[in-house]
């Protein structure tokens, strides 16, 4: 392939992001927990924190997402219907 051949292709976009896979708490954890363990298994002090940081980072943002979530099923359980016993 020569140059203008490779000038008149398409140009592809990278990889489609998963859709069924929603960012929720327990997926922030486990990226977490993932990081944790890559993190003790590195000699180099400075890629060991930046995991160990990651990990944080993870830990956080699960804390926050569990907040929403929490948040969203209360409005919603409250914007129920209620049925009274017969």
């Amino acid at each position: 392939m020569n140059i203008v051949d490779r000038l008149d292709s398409p140009i592809t976009a990278g990889p489609a992001k998963e859709s069924s896979k929603h960012e929720t708490a327990a997926v922030c954890r486990d990226r977490a927990a993932a990081d944790l363990v890559t993190a003790a298994a590195i000699i180099n002090a400075n890629q060991r924190i930046r995991m160990e940081t990651s990990a944080a980072n993870w830990t956080a943002r699960a804390l926050f997402l569990e907040r929403i979530e929490d948040g969203a099923a209360r409005k919603t359980l409250l914007a129920s219907p209620r049925t009274l016993p017969e």
